[in-house]
């Protein structure tokens, strides 16, 4: 198949039960020499060890901080439970499907699906992009469709009763600009006042304050 990093011969080997397979395997193996896409040697990773090494390695040095505490936590109670011992090389568009339909019908959003299948879907492209596997197997498969906007907005006896709790507390006006502009938790949190332009009426919502995972300052956080 070529050479590998270390200058020794990268041999490949096909195992079948009839001439005809054999040969059907080789030819494969072939074409995708000649179109510079043949897999990398050596055993392939299961979903769940690749998708660590995808998580930990490449996308912790472009997402932000909770983006990858999400890309996590859908990677551990999702992905993990529902492919994970598949190796990544034999993963198939069933597998998948099978997986968005167990989700939906444990409950989760439409929306909640198709964001794990991105995720999913962005690792395997890497992982199509490095050679590891010969085809990213996500693109094969239709994940559901958002019909509609999912939203769960306070009715009018929740926000009275949530700026009633509000009221009591300092930062009262801050939240009554909240509920009322619909901005996000974290942006109602970082609004300052270089972000208001009472002229033009407006609010600019540019920065958020967000809690992050907490993680130990000290080498040895048991000393």
């Amino acid at each position: 198949m070529g050479v590998k990093s270390d200058g020794g011969p990268d041999r490949r080997h096909r195992r079948a039960r009839t001439e005809a397979e054999i040969k059907r395997k080789v030819k494969e193996l072939e074409r995708q020499r000649d179109q510079g896409r043949a897999p990398a040697a050596g055993r392939k990773p299961t979903v769940a060890v690749w998708m660590e090494t995808y998580l930990t390695d490449i996308a912790s040095l472009k997402l932000k901080p909770r983006s990858l505490d999400d890309y996590w936590s859908k990677t551990r109670n999702d992905i993990i439970p529902g492919v994970g011992k598949h190796r990544i090389d034999k993963l198939q568009p069933e597998h998948l499907e099978r997986m968005y339909r167990a989700m939906l019908d444990a409950g989760h959003a439409p929306s909640h699906v198709v964001k794990v299948h991105r995720i999913l879907s962005r690792a395997l492209k890497i992982a199509h992009r490095r050679r590891v596997v010969g085809e990213n197997v996500a693109t094969l498969v239709d994940p559901p469709s958002i019909d509609e906007t999912e939203a769960n907005p306070f009715t009018k006896e929740e926000a009275k009763a949530f700026l009633e709790a509000a009221a009591k507390r300092p930062t009262f006006m801050r939240w009554i600009v909240g509920v009322g502009m619909g901005f996000r938790q974290g942006e109602t949190l970082g609004l300052r006042w270089s972000y208001v332009d009472l002229e033009a009426e407006l609010f600019r919502p540019e920065w958020q304050l967000q809690r992050l995972t907490w993680r130990h300052g000290c080498a040895d956080p048991h000393a």
